[in-house]
């Protein structure tokens, strides 16, 4: 099943496209428009570092009312100077990756692992319309987890001395409804 509608743009964004389907039992979300590899953050990652950003999509009744669903995840970014591609892990327990992508094939990948179950969303999309609203938060500091070493040491030299301003962590958001799911003709 597949269900595109205009997206009705939140405060103070331009008209950007949504895309919702069904896929089995989850509902799947593309925003070609919805954008995060830009500003610092790409810079960061085009001198050789990696990054994270935190994404959530949000599956809500109506426009700034509670979510009804709502799935994050975390993904740690990479840029291959050479090739000038981005890498993408998701980190969590379904750990998955992809590489050699573009940035507009970087931030739609990491879109569409935000899938929520339809039985979530309850009478949402079948009777009732719903909104989704994605946001997504640069997360400070480096993508990896391990406990610093004591003592110094040349890459801490070099990413203390080459540290930028620290990046924005506010939430940048997209928010577009309604959306109803095409009813079923048929029961499992």
């Amino acid at each position: 099943m597949l269900l595109v509608l205009l997206a009705w743009p939140a405060a103070r964004l331009s008209a950007q496209t949504l895309t919702v389907d069904a896929v089995g039992d989850a509902l799947r979300i593309r925003a070609p428009g919805f954008s995060f590899l830009k500003g610092d953050p790409l810079a960061r990652l085009k001198d050789g570092r990696s990054g994270r950003v935190e994404l959530a999509a949000m599956v809500r009744p109506a426009p700034g009312k509670s979510p009804a669903a709502t799935t994050r995840r975390i993904f740690a970014l990479s840029y291959d100077l050479w090739e000038e591609r981005f890498a993408v892990t998701a980190v969590d327990r379904r750990s998955q990756s992809v590489s050699h992508l573009m940035a507009a094939a970087a931030e739609s990948w990491c879109v569409e692992q935000l899938s929520t179950p339809l039985s979530a969303l309850g009478s949402l999309g079948r009777d009732l319309p719903f909104w989704i609203r994605l946001e997504y938060r640069i997360l400070e500091g480096d993508a990896t987890s391990d406990p610093p070493e004591s003592g110094y040491t040349l890459q801490g030299l070099i990413d203390a001395l080459s540290r930028r301003r620290k990046t924005d962590s506010s939430l940048h958001a997209l928010e577009a409804g309604p959306f109803r799911l095409p009813t079923r003709s048929s029961s499992r």
